[in-house]
């Protein structure tokens, strides 16, 4: 979240003390939605107070399965329990290191709690989760366990649990890029390295296991940097974090945060400015990183909704995004990375308007599939009824006859529509020269391309099948 905000608070889908409500005819207690049903919902005045929630993450006693959801509050951090999603229980409050901020962002590893905040001299907190399973009567008042202070301020916290790393971003040091620190021993936090190579305002650090054998099996940061788009990091040493590429795109305002897919080979994020800068519908970006030194942003997927996009989270095939006054919209990742939507809870009726209120963040990771919504004011339990455990990939879909684009004539942004994917996507001219093109194509179906800078006159869009057949359509674009 960009600094322009004034209040917030986390919203965590969960039912009411009467009991699950599923979403009917549209509408679940109230707020609309498609697909998810209510759990219950809290406010923060019943989760510790402070005058916004804001970030949200989950754990799960590894002894009982127990789950627990960790709620950030400008005063401090909440401890929920959503075992019983219907009925949740506030057990525990950490208060805020050292000043109320808007901003706090905790990650979880080896049964620990890691919050920061943009307080100054923060640090991070370091909090024994295992204690809290104990817990019989709360709310109580946990103390931090362990404490790093490396740094003062952060704005958000990246946690790899494979390598054992925690990273700050947008803190007070390395002009607010990577600051590594060394979390194998939870309580004793040790500093590791930084990388200043540009501002990091949120990112994903991973293993890497995806389809360029270059970097197979090195630590891996993708960079969510503001008005410098993103940058991908090697950050295997510590001491000497480089830089494997950087990517902008058109009409960018302020790249927020994004997820990679399971298979690591494609990349969804999401821009904060632009829907209030543009008057665009919210739009979830989406580039291919098959190939970490050469990554291409295909386009975007554009909902008719005008609301600010978040923080979004990949599991499996589906995209869990936090769209400020919109709320909760899954997206159904097809087989070949193209998005349709799959479901979504509006925790905030009353408007889709692009203003800086609503939903903050979600939590989709829990074994039971129930989902944590947090935001301004409130803390959301849902539900998806359609749950399953272990997902199935579905069967691809068969091949449209055509391929179509629209606008036409346009000037610069055109959709494409009619075939599902396509394992290569290039642009003609008038003579028949290839002036652009795209090597891997995710996904198709409602993907918009930037044409622009190729000039006025007739061109040819060709999506090239698996099976070596050939689609085409023709555009004429106009300055």
């Amino acid at each position: 979240m960009t600094r322009l905000f004034t209040t917030f608070s986390c919203l965590a889908l969960a039912a009411t003390s009467f009991g699950q409500t599923p979403c009917e005819n549209g509408v679940a207690d109230g707020y609309p939605c498609s697909g998810l049903d209510l759990l219950s919902v809290r406010t923060v005045e019943e989760l510790g107070g402070g005058q916004n929630g804001n970030d949200c993450w989950g754990w799960v006693d590894p002894n009982s399965d127990r789950e627990f959801v960790l709620f950030g509050r400008r005063n401090g951090l909440s401890i929920v329990e959503v075992t019983d999603p219907v009925n949740p229980v506030y057990l525990a409050n950490v208060p805020t290191a050292t000043v109320q901020n808007l901003w706090r962002d905790v990650k979880v590893y080896d049964n620990h709690a890691f919050i920061v905040s943009e307080a100054g001299g923060h640090g991070i907190q370091i909090v024994d989760l295992t204690q809290v399973p104990d817990i019989t009567a709360g709310p109580v008042e946990l103390a931090a366990t362990g404490a790093y202070l490396g740094f003062g301020s952060a704005h958000n916290i990246v946690m790899n649990e494979a390598s054992g790393y925690a990273y700050g971003v947008g803190t007070n040091t390395a002009g607010g890029g990577l600051h590594a620190v060394d979390v194998s021993d939870p309580t004793n936090p040790v500093a590791a390295g930084t990388y200043d190579g540009a501002y990091t305002h949120d990112a994903q650090v991973v293993m890497y296991d995806g389809p360029d054998a270059d970097y197979a099996g090195k630590e891996i940061a993708f960079c969510f940097n503001g008005g410098a788009g993103v940058a991908i990091v090697d950050v295997s040493d510590k001491t000497d974090m480089a830089l494997v590429s950087s990517f902008g795109y058109a009409n960018s305002g302020y790249t927020h945060q994004g997820w990679l897919s399971e298979d690591h080979a494609t990349i969804y994020f999401n821009d904060e400015l632009d829907e209030m800068n543009l008057g665009n519908g919210t739009r979830t970006y989406i580039a291919d990183v098959s190939d970490l030194d050469n990554p291409v942003v295909m386009g975007f997927y554009e909902s008719p909704n005008t609301a600010i996009d978040h923080n979004l989270y990949v599991r499996g095939d589906k995209i869990y995004a936090s769209n400020y006054l919109s709320g909760l919209r899954v997206s159904k990742i097809g087989p070949d990375g193209n998005i349709t939507p799959y479901a979504y809870f509006d925790t905030n009726p009353e408007s889709d308007a692009p203003s800086f209120d609503g939903t903050w963040s979600n939590y989709p990771y829990f074994p039971s599939g129930n989902i944590a919504i947090s935001g301004f004011t409130h803390l959301f339990m849902v539900a998806d009824p359609n749950y399953v455990p272990t997902e199935v990939a579905e069967a691809p879909v068969e091949l449209a006859e055509s391929l179509s684009v629209f606008p036409n004539p346009a000037r610069g942004l055109v959709t494409l529509s009619g075939m599902p994917s396509a394992k290569r996507v290039r642009v003609l001219n008038a003579v028949g020269q290839e002036v652009r093109a795209w090597g891997r194509v995710p996904g198709l179906q409602g993907l918009t391309l930037d044409l622009a800078g190729l000039g006025e006159g007739v061109f040819l869009v060709q999506a090239e099948t698996e099976g070596g057949q050939v689609r085409t359509a023709r555009v004429l674009l106009q300055n």
